[in-house]
């Protein structure tokens, strides 16, 4: 009985360190945006969105880093943004990776749009999934 007690107050003490604001970015860099950005394929561009990607999905990662990325053209308009983000866990110091999609439309090549981010990660210690309603407010974010 007493391990169950444990249990609950590590899951509510878990769910007070979630329950943070709807979207953490970086005070210092801030959520680039797709629409005002003139530099869109820079990788300091590309390092902000990935960051800010993860901070929405994970609780408190740590020394965030852009591994890979690649813009693709899967049909004209569209534009998809694949990356490789490499993060440690805050308690565990697990190194952990994240593969991100961010679908574009391009139409307009001076405003880009984000229309869809897809998420994963390799992350085995959380117990929790990645939290996809942050990721998808995001795109509010980034469209701004």
């Amino acid at each position: 009985m007493q391990a169950y007690a444990k249990l609950l107050l590590c899951s509510l003490a878990c769910l007070v360190l979630l329950s943070g604001p709807a979207v953490r970015a970086d005070e210092e860099d801030g959520v680039p945006s797709f629409k005002k950005s003139t530099k869109k394929e820079d990788k300091e561009f590309v390092t902000k969105v990935g960051a800010a990607i993860v901070k929405a999905a994970r609780a408190k990662p740590k020394k965030i880093e852009l591994d890979k990325y690649e813009y693709t053209t899967p049909k004209e308009g569209r534009k998809e943004l694949k990356m490789t983000v490499i993060w440690y866990g805050a308690v565990s110091k697990a190194k952990i990776t994240s593969t991100i999609n961010v679908i574009i439309d391009a139409t307009d090549k001076d405003k880009w749009e984000v229309l869809n981010i897809e998420y994963k990660d390799d992350n085995k210690l959380s117990v929790f999934s990645p939290n996809t309603k942050k990721i998808q407010e995001l795109i509010k974010e980034f469209n701004k």
